[in-house]
């Protein structure tokens, strides 16, 4: 008994040393066509790594878009500079009275990951009568400024212009901010 099927050839006309030839072929195409394509995807790797070195050398000859010329901290990498900006919204400033002429407001700017003190530059908007931000002083008035947050305050300059009370809400007060620092 050597374990071949009693109803060989399952193919009529094909003999059993036909069939061993037909897969002996099949195993060398098939290694054959691995072989090919093993090549054929080390070629696309090597050519995209190729790309990819220099797209990354382009980037660092380019000039940059962002230049920090001085700032609190020692510089850091060029290439790492970072433009970051936001707002506090219409509506949903939550400014908190700073005394009896003043209100004071901290601004979280962690989702920028600076990583050195940005500089930061602010303005207030608003969406009430002008005059009172006309009227407003302090309105540069950045302080406490962390890789993560800064805080400002803002004052009027008569008591019918104190922003106090919930009169910065009133007025729509929010503050428009942007930052620029390192994020490595």
């Amino acid at each position: 008994s050597s374990g071949i099927n009693a109803e060989w050839p399952l193919r009529p006309g094909i003999s059993f040393a036909d069939t061993k030839a037909d897969m002996r072929n099949l195993k060398t195409t098939v290694e054959e066509e691995r072989a090919n394509l093993k090549t054929s995807v080390e070629e696309k790797m090597t050519n995209l790594m190729t790309s990819v070195e220099e797209d990354m050398a382009d980037l660092k000859a380019s000039p940059r878009e962002v230049m920090i010329v001085s700032g609190e901290e020692e510089a850091g990498e060029a290439g790492c500079a970072r433009v970051c900006s936001g707002t506090t919204g219409r509506g949903t400033t939550n400014w908190f009275d700073y005394g009896s002429t003043r209100v004071k407001l901290s601004v979280d700017i962690s989702d920028c990951g600076f990583v050195k003190v940005p500089t930061v530059t602010t303005s207030v908007e608003g969406t009430g009568y002008e005059y009172e931000l006309f009227k407003a002083i302090g309105l540069a008035a950045v302080h406490d400024t962390t890789t993560t947050s800064f805080s400002i305050v803002v004052g009027g300059s008569s008591s019918s212009y104190y922003p106090v009370r919930g009169r910065a809400a009133s007025w729509g007060w929010n503050v428009e901010w942007i930052s620029v620092g390192y994020i490595c």
